[in-house]
């Protein structure tokens, strides 16, 4: 898609208001005495993937960011061609787009400024939407019919992103490959922030703004909060190293599920080897960064000692990012680290024996909601060669198993209701497989990171026998001569503060 919605948009305008877009000299001709305007056609939410994200990154970055310095300087015409370029480079470049819209507004230019703020505000509603009313370089084009067709579709517009957020599979996905930084304290962010993927659309919607940075999250038990996990610097180790390094930086940020505002600042949690993340009881917020566990105070950002870890929860190391969970209902003897079993059985239902390499951890197993069907996958050492874990669902009452896959994949999974099991495949998807009629649904497939809970920076679990092999280090990340860091890793580029 070389054009944006904007063309048909734009069409739309100006077979409504009868105006022509580049017509100034009535600027206020769209005052409430006039001609009533049609209703704005409504677009689609959210982005068909999530490398729509990746313009803070693409060919149209270098002149948005002159454009910026030029409308700083009321430039307006400078401002306008260097947007108007980046937004031909880019037809997703949601920043030069806003940024358009502003230019357009000193112009009187209503029509066309719709065209690039319906735009901003459809692919990503919460970087956009909430500033609308309040904008002060907007205010003029608010009072206008045209304005006022704009706040009025914004609204339809949240409430859409509302319902199918609720209703979305929720994600981390990278804009862009994660790259190494050399070696020593550098920046690095994982690049990736979290997003509900719609099944009826098959759009992603974005739902956090932190400048590419979220590692993992983890919802509370009412769901009216999610806590977000990040960091913005990485210490990597001189090679050859048997870790990978410390994560430097690292917070922790919760956030309102209504309006995805933060409860409060940051918890900082400094450096560590490895993050956890979870909710424990009365939604208590618990994080560990190494042996330390602390409680999360979420209107002050202020960790306290002395809390133990819950779970499920999330874990994250510059080596592995998992969910660790001891699921409700499962009989089974526990042994070994990780714990491992032989046999699995919903409390009810049949015993369940395990296939293949004739155990499976704890952490893989989750038992469907009404808990007629149980995935497990079988648990195989990551050192080991040409053998690969399974993933299976097994009927609870009845103990028959269905194979899904066989891949080298951490085969993190969620219910996402009674019939409906989301996957990793490990190979860059997340799959939803039905058990109605025990065939795959539907493929999310973002090749650079997707996760259900938290991005590894690794596609498969790291052998421990060994150092992980990793780049040269060459990376954006690294800051090497030849590549300019982007954005959200020290660029001169504006950057979106966690909300």
């Amino acid at each position: 898609m070389k054009r944006s919605i904007s063309s048909f948009l734009t069409l739309a305008f100006l077979c409504s208001c009868g105006g022509k877009k580049g017509d100034s000299a009535n600027a206020k001709d769209d005052a409430a005495s006039g001609p009533q305007m049609a209703p704005i056609p409504m677009p689609p939410s959210g982005v068909d993937k999530i490398a729509r994200m990746n313009f803070v990154y693409d060919d149209g970055w270098p002149a948005y960011e002159k454009a910026v310095a030029a409308k700083v300087k009321k430039d307006w015409s400078a401002a306008r061609t260097l947007a108007e370029s980046s937004v031909g480079k880019d037809p997703y470049h949601l920043d030069a787009h806003r940024l358009l819209a502003t230019i357009l507004t000193q112009a009187g230019e209503h029509a066309a400024v719709v065209d690039h703020l319906v735009t901003a505000l459809a692919n990503d509603y919460w970087a956009y939407g909430p500033s609308l009313a309040t904008d002060a370089d907007l205010k003029d084009f608010i009072t206008t019919q045209h304005g006022q067709s704009v706040v009025a579709l914004a609204q339809k517009i949240r409430d859409d992103y509302t319902k199918r957020i609720a209703n979305g599979v929720w994600l981390v996905a990278r804009r862009s490959t994660w790259k190494w930084p050399k070696e020593g304290l550098q920046p690095a962010t994982t690049r990736g922030e979290l997003y509900a993927y719609d099944r009826e659309t098959r759009r992603y919607l974005r739902l956090t703004h932190t400048g590419h940075r979220v590692a993992g999250f983890v919802r509370s038990a009412t769901g009216s909060e999610v806590a977000i996990l990040g960091f913005d610097k990485i210490d990597r180790p001189k090679a050859p190293s048997a870790t990978s390094g410390t994560i430097a930086s690292a917070w922790v940020i919760v956030l309102d599920t209504a309006t995805w505002k933060a409860l409060g600042p940051k918890a900082s949690l400094g450096t560590g080897r490895e993050l956890q993340l979870g909710y424990g009881a009365g939604d208590q917020l618990i994080v560990g960064v190494d042996s330390a566990v602390s409680s999360i105070d979420k209107t002050t950002g202020k960790l306290s000692a002395g809390a133990t870890l819950p779970f499920p929860r999330i874990s994250l190391s510059l080596d592995e990012g998992k969910v660790v969970r001891a699921p409700d209902g499962i009989e089974a003897a526990w042994s070994g680290e990780p714990p491992v079993t032989t046999s699995i059985k919903v409390t009810g239902g049949a015993a369940i024996a395990i296939p293949e390499s004739g155990s499976t951890a704890q952490s893989t197993i989750a038992v469907a909601p009404g808990a007629g069907h149980v995935a497990f996958s079988t648990w195989v050492d990551p050192c080991a060669k040409e053998v690969a874990p399974s993933l299976y669902v097994a009927d609870t009452k009845k103990g028959a198993l269905k194979h899904l896959l066989t891949a080298a994949s951490r085969f993190a999974t969620r219910w996402l209701d009674p019939v409906t099991l989301a996957y990793e495949d490990g190979e860059g998807a997340i799959r939803l497989w039905d058990a109605g009629t025990a065939r795959e649904a539907l493929k999310l497939e973002n090749k650079v990171g997707i996760a259900l809970d938290v991005l590894s920076i690794s596609a498969a679990p790291v052998c421990k026998a060994a150092p992980p092999t990793v780049d040269a280090g060459s990376g954006a990340g690294a800051g090497s001569a030849d590549e300019p860091l982007p954005p959200e890793e020290g660029s001169t580029g504006p950057v979106t503060a966690p909300q």
